[in-house]
């Protein structure tokens, strides 16, 4: 059940962007869009670069909410994203607050727990100790108070308490799938750095290629890590279902 969950998961998160990739586009490209225009504008008007700083961040982390939310109802409720997407008010500020809550949650024990590793890390043995604590048991206990989010982007009422409760089970599988693809998306991204150090400055074109190439990993990744937390609480729902009627004996 832990394996097929796992697999379920990561297969999944990527069968849902790669039969809606153009879905996905249209979800991103006017925030992605927004933000470099902005940075642009601040470059060229010699504005104070605290400021554009600021802004660019700001419409950054609003982006993050609506991209999330648009990608979460498109996967769970077959909500096909407009040809626009800059969609930011109640339900987008509730997503932003309920991550903040849980990173504040998150940020006591995990900040215990890299002062712990600064002071005990001596070597790869204890680093790999390190990072196998984190992905085991620090990562899942995440990912299932992290299930709050896609219930929020559909407007169903789950508490933190009540996702750790019933997301019982899910969090290590949602954890194995979250570094799976991030291990894969990184893979991809050295292969293109390799080749970006390859071709140099004399192959204009192919640069800006794998410029572009970069960006679409950057963006097939977000859309990745959203795929799991919608496959998490699809499961999370699917569980709760009522098992199919016993046929007739009539």
């Amino acid at each position: 059940m832990f394996a097929r969950t796992t697999a379920r998961l990561f297969t999944g998160a990527f069968k849902a962007l790669f039969s809606d990739f153009d879905g996905f586009l249209r979800i991103v490209w006017a925030w992605y869009a927004l933000v470099a225009v902005l940075g642009v504008l601040g470059t060229l008007l010699a504005a104070n670069s605290v400021v554009v700083i600021f802004v660019v961040a700001g419409v950054w982390v609003c982006s993050s909410a609506s991209i999330a939310v648009a990608w979460h109802r498109n996967l769970l409720l077959g909500e096909r994203p407009g040809p626009v997407n800059l969609s930011f008010g109640r339900r987008e500020i509730a997503y932003l607050g309920k991550t903040l809550l849980v990173s504040l949650i998150a940020a006591v024990p995990l900040l215990v727990f890299v002062t712990l590793v600064s002071v005990m890390v001596n070597g790869m043995t204890s680093l790999f100790i390190a990072i196998t604590v984190v992905v085991v048991f620090v990562l899942p206990a995440l990912m299932r108070l992290f299930l709050i989010l896609p219930a929020t982007a559909l407007d169903e009422p789950l508490g933190i308490a009540e996702a750790f409760a019933r997301g019982e089970g899910l969090g290590l599988p949602m954890a194995l799938a979250a570094v799976g693809t991030g291990l894969c998306i990184g893979a991809l991204d050295m292969v293109l750095s390799v080749v970006a150090n390859t071709i140099g400055g004399g192959a204009v074109f192919a640069a800006i290629a794998v410029l572009i190439l970069s960006l679409a990993l950057q963006i097939a990744m977000t859309a990745l890590q959203i795929g799991i937390l919608s496959g998490g609480y699809y499961i999370l729902r699917e569980r709760e279902m009522p098992p199919p009627a016993a046929p007739s004996a009539d």
